[in-house]
């Protein structure tokens, strides 16, 4: 019995065990609570696998090819442990699945015998909000995997077979647009209207030009995406750079200068140090600007007299921004973190900006056309003495310096208000573009004119572009092209020279009158008989060959150029003080005075770069990687010339340089003939060879890791140190797909990031490494031609480099609020800067790496939607950023070598940008002098020059903002109105106004001041002046801190109100029609008010007159 009993036990011992592991083992499977995700719009299979392998140890396995993980599954309250939830949803889907060990397998339903099929055809159509149809459209019917796509009209039809059709439900998507799912019921025709993406994390965004793309969450560098729905284009501007001002945390864009002219954009700080001496030599600190894979070329001065853009003979530099027309910008992307532009290396230091032109979309041609017609007014204008105030103050001046006094003469001449008229804005595009399976096209011009309000002043610009696109499945081309013309009239160069208001422009006899100023011309005399044209030509092209070896494998080359050809053609005529030299010339026996003169700058630029790469993607599990690995070749080559000719028989007329000529002198050995004609040619060459790699890495879509390396060697450094080695790495943490947030429904998407690297900066000129000589032709010893040393050699030159931390967060709350953070810190090292050295030497100057300094600050932007509905949208957006910059460290220079004003921009403990100078604290009522404090102690300013110099100067303001940012709001009525507003500002920063503008009183002789100069001490115990004693004995000095306005101010940048016309209802023969009403440049806040009747860094500050412009406009697709 015993042993029986045993027998039993043993038998059924197996059992037992494989029963208690089923309990263990079912018990573990029940233990499993999986939530699925609540996003307001159905699940489907694609997320319950992410949710299971999220929130359990299990794994999913099913055959893509199969199984469509596109399909809709039912909705149900989680959550549920794993066993339940499939069981409930797995009774309404067309798969079954089992349960294997820790894989839950998903398979196709067995044949069933099924109920009888219905047939239903479907067909309408797909379009936009605006009702413009969207050709290319994917239309899936859920669960089958069958489906349809709109043609080039929007429209579509599809056969549904199912035993309930009404059940049926399909998805409509398109790229750009909200994905939308239509549940058929009882209709056989479907209007569908999608929405535009409103989620920034459904944005595709372009890491770098090398071809990488990413999706925002995946993106670990800090760039900021701005999309062409962003670009204000109707603003009126000719350059895209000006749109963008406030538009991004971080990015200040200063534009101070007339029309067409480069603007500063300063990413995270100033990138070098203040140059001591002129600011167009020194090292680039704009950041590098890549459109459609071509490295654009920035126009620069060079170290030569006759092209260094200073002067009155030197070149006006052009935007190079204005190549392109903001109407065919599709996306801008800003890199500012190691881990976005040290691929990049030797030109990241000063951030990355990528420009993408649009392309051609799927469907038939579409034709787009737009006209915009505005007038433009001068505003923030200077105001000046007026004809009985300058009269009064020179009289004073007069008076106090023993000369004879003016006598009144009646002539109140506002030159300001004669030179300044009604400006007009006019742009007309026209574009077409579609695309087929292989082939996709877009062709655009643009025609602008901008006649300024400065009288004789306009600027014209032609603006095309081409994008192709061939796809032949695995090999695919593209290639972009931007002609572009531009043509920049301004024979108006005086409008900042205040003129005599005494004096009238016209004589008796209607002609122009002399104003007695040698060289300066009466202005309206100079825009009649004056030439100054600036006109040039240039191509950015790029074409690109991508081949997809394999489904991971894709190889690709791209070459791209820019070329430039532009001439400044200037004539001064001999009708006006602006051509009448001194001096005579004899020609033909004929005594001429040496009048008329004629200069011609040319500058023809070709830079070109050519890459070639490999790109290798790979997703194994939870595992996703990308590597990409290439060779970049670049060189610009710059061949810069100078004309010009002074004296002319008959200088009333253009005449050409090389009818300057004389009779030769018998005296003397040389040729004079030529003597007053003069040519220069210089050329600004450079190349570069660079290798670079960088490695993309994530887990699970939560935990993403970058690195990056590039390797340069460049021509323009010392041959001891021609190489530069940079790169950087980061680190990603979607902190939002952990589970222990899974039950956060207000919480959409939080992301930690953290980035550190090396950037270096290389666009220093061509030739600061190498001995530079001044060469002086036929006017050397004997009259030969000789040279002799300007600036040493230094074959130890390098790059100045950057090592850049930061760290960042970024925040989507209830669908509707995004939120981004960042920290940055930048170590600015190897500075290059001149530095005189010992004559001994054979030299007068040195260029080295001497100098260190930092970068650092926050940045804060924010999106809100406030209001989202079909008859009503309110959106939001706002950002501000603070900077903080110092010097740590100089060699050579600092504050024990400190003794020039200039050299005081550079000098340990203090910002680059710092404003240096004397402390003002009054006039003194009883001499009328200017009183200083330095030390606690109070000096007027005669006594504190005879006791300090320049080295004893104190900060007396900075130029830098503390902080600044912009801010956007639009609202949309509907479909068929649209208002949008935007702005900048800027909290804290100093601006230094021009004192002889203000109290030079000794250039009174032939120049007006501004109003403020009539606050002048009217004799002992005046209390209430401003200004000294007008008299060329009491000194005046240009840095005193009463010429420093706070520069903090709110400027309301641009209003922009669009009516889109109900073209179907009013059965208009066009796909969309719509008219706008633009302002730009609408007003201004400065924190620093003007006083009553006096001018305030509202009117100092700009050195080019402002326009504010207001336009109508209309737009129009077919």
């Amino acid at each position: 019995m015993l042993n029986i009993t045993q027998k039993r036990w043993c038998v059924t011992h197996p059992l037992w065990i494989i029963a208690l592991f089923l309990l263990c083992f079912s018990a573990a499977v029940q233990a499993q609570q999986i939530t699925l995700p609540a996003s307001g719009t159905p699940n489907t299979l694609s997320q319950l696998v992410e949710a299971i392998e999220a929130q359990s140890d299990y794994r999913v396995v099913y055959n893509a090819g199969k199984i469509n993980m596109d399909t809709q599954i039912a909705e149900v309250a989680t959550p549920q442990n794993l066993t339940t939830l499939l069981e409930n949803l797995f009774k309404s889907l067309p798969y079954t699945y089992e349960l294997k060990g820790k894989q839950v397998m998903l398979l196709q339903s067995k044949k069933r015998t099924t109920a009888p099929q219905k047939s239903r055809m479907l067909q309408g159509t797909v379009t936009d909000a605006q009702g413009n149809p969207l050709p290319g459209a994917t239309l899936m019917v859920l669960g089958i995997g069958r489906g349809a796509m709109t043609d080039a009209n929007g429209n579509f039809k599809c056969l549904v077979q199912a035993a309930n059709p009404d059940a049926v439900q399909l998805e409509v998507k398109y790229l750009g647009m909200e994905t939308q799912v239509v549940t058929l019921g009882s209709q056989s025709r479907l209007n569908i209207q999608l929405q535009e993406v409103q989620s920034e994390l459904d944005q595709v965004v372009i890491t770098s030009s090398y071809g990488t793309q990413k999706l925002k969450e995946e993106v670990v560098g800090s760039i900021v995406t701005v999309t062409d729905d962003e670009i204000p284009v109707e603003q009126a501007s000719e350059s895209i750079d000006k749109m963008l001002e406030g538009q991004v945390a971080g990015v200040l864009v200063e534009n101070t200068s007339g029309v067409g002219e480069p603007v500063r954009i300063d990413i995270r700080g100033q990138g070098s140090l203040t140059p001591l001496n002129n600011a167009l030599l020194g090292t680039s600190t704009q950041p590098l600007i890549i459109i459609d894979g071509v490295i654009m070329t920035e126009e620069t001065g060079i170290d030569n007299n006759f092209f260094d853009g200073a002067g009155v003979a030197g070149e006006s530099f052009t935007n190079p921004l204005s190549k392109i027309a903001p109407g065919d910008i599709e996306s801008i992307n800003v890199l500012k973190d190691a881990a976005a532009v040290g691929i990049y290396g030797a030109d990241g230091a000063n951030g990355v900006i990528i420009i993408t032109t649009k392309k051609g979309k799927r469907g038939k041609t579409r034709f787009n056309f737009s006209t915009q017609l505005g007038v433009s007014e001068a505003i923030n204008q200077i105001q000046y003495l007026s004809g009985p105030q300058y009269t009064q103050l020179r009289n004073e001046f007069l008076r106090n310096t023993g000369g004879t006094l003016l006598p009144e003469n009646g002539v109140d001449t506002n030159w300001f208000d004669l030179l300044n008229t009604t400006g007009v804005y006019t742009k007309y595009n026209l574009s077409a573009s579609g695309a087929s399976e292989r082939f996709n096209y877009r062709a655009s011009v643009t025609y602008l004119d901008i006649d300024e309000p400065q009288m004789g002043n306009e600027n014209k610009q032609i603006n095309a572009n081409i994008n192709l696109g061939y796809d032949l499945g695995k090999l695919d081309f593209r290639l972009s092209l931007s002609p572009n013309y531009q043509q920049r009239t301004q024979p108006n160069i005086y409008y900042g020279y205040a003129f005599v208001p005494r004096l009238s422009p016209y004589n008796e006899d209607g002609s122009f009158a002399l104003l007695g100023v040698n060289t300066v011309a009466n202005p309206l005399a100079a825009i009649a008989q004056n030439r100054n044209d600036n006109t040039g030509y240039g191509l950015l092209g790029s074409f690109n060959v991508n081949y997809q070896v394999t489904e991971s494998l894709k190889i690709s080359s791209l070459f791209g150029l820019d070329y430039k050809d532009k001439e400044q053609d200037r004539y001064f005529s001999g009708a006006n003080e602006s051509g009448r030299g001194n001096g005579t010339f004899v020609l033909d026996g004929g005594t001429y005075p040496r009048w008329g003169r004629r200069l011609i700058n040319s500058r023809n630029s070709t830079r070109w770069n050519w890459q070639t790469q490999a790109f290798y993607e790979k997703q194994w599990g939870d595992h996703g990687f990308d590597i990409l690995g290439g060779l970049e070749l670049s060189e610009e080559q710059t061949d810069l010339e100078y004309a010009s000719g002074t004296g002319f028989t008959n200088p009333e007329v253009i005449n050409a340089v090389a009818d300057a000529v004389q009779d030769d002198d018998p005296d003397t050995d040389a040729d004079d003939r030529f003597s007053n004609q003069t040519y220069r040619a210089d050329i600004n060459n450079s190349s570069r060879v660079s290798f670079y790699g960088q490695l993309n890495y994530d887990y699970k879509g939560k935990y993403f890791f970058l690195a990056n390396f590039r390797r340069d060697e460049s021509s323009v450094f010392g041959s001891d140190s021609n190489v530069a080695y940079n790169g950087g790495a980061g680190l990603s943490w979607v902190v939002s797909k952990e589970n222990f947030l899974n039950n956060t429904p207000w919480l959409d998407f939080l992301r930690l990031r953290t980035s550190y690297g090396s950037t270096g900066n290389s666009r220093i000129g061509s030739y600061r490494a190498l001995g530079l000589y001044n060469r002086s032709i036929n006017s050397g010893y004997n009259g030969l031609t000789e040279a002799t040393p300007s600036a040493a050699p230094n074959p130890q030159l390098s790059w100045e480099r950057n090592l850049k931390y930061n760290a960042g967060l970024d925040l989507n709350l209830f669908g509707r609020l995004q939120l981004t953070a960042e920290y940055y810190y930048d170590d600015l090292r190897d500075l290059i800067t001149s530095r005189d050295i010992p004559s001994e030497n054979g030299f007068s100057s040195l260029q080295l790496n001497a100098a260190q300094m930092y970068n650092t600050g926050l940045e804060f932007s924010a999106r809100i939607q406030w209001i989202d509905s079909k008859k009503f949208k309110w959106n939001t957006s706002f950002n501000i950023a603070t900077l903080k910059n110092e010097v740590t460290d100089l060699v050579g220079l600092g504050s024990d070598y400190s003794t020039a004003a200039r050299a005081l921009a550079q000098r340990i403990g203090y910002s680059t940008s710092a404003i240096w100078g004397l402390n003002w604290v009054g006039i003194d009522p009883a001499t009328g002098r200017d009183l200083i404090r330095y030390n606690d102690q109070v000096y007027d300013l005669a006594t504190y020059r005879s006791l300090f110099t320049e080295a004893n100067w104190e900060p007396i303001g900075d130029s830098q903002p503390d902080a600044y940012g912009g801010f956007s709001t639009s609202f949309q009525f509907g479909n068929s109105l649209s208002l949008s507003v935007r702005g900048s500002y800027q909290i804290g920063g100093e601006y230094l106004a021009d004192y002889q503008l203000i109290s030079q009183y000794n250039l009174t002789t032939n120049r007006n001041l501004s109003v403020n100069a009539f606050d002048y001490w009217r004799g002992p115990g005046d209390t209430s002046a401003l200004q000294p004693l007008v008299s060329s004995s009491n000194p005046t000095t240009p840095n005193m801190s009463k010429y420093v306005y706070d520069a903090t101010f709110v400027k309301l940048s641009n209003i922009n109100l669009t009516y889109n016309v109900p073209v179907r209802t009013l059965r208009v023969p066009v796909d969309q029609l719509s008219v706008f009403l633009d302002v730009s440049n609408v007003a201004y806040w400065y924190k620093d008010e003007s006083p009553e009747g006096r001018n305030g860094i509202r009117e100092f500050r700009f050195t080019y007159p402002q326009a504010r412009t207001l336009s109508l406009g209309v737009k129009t697709s077919f």
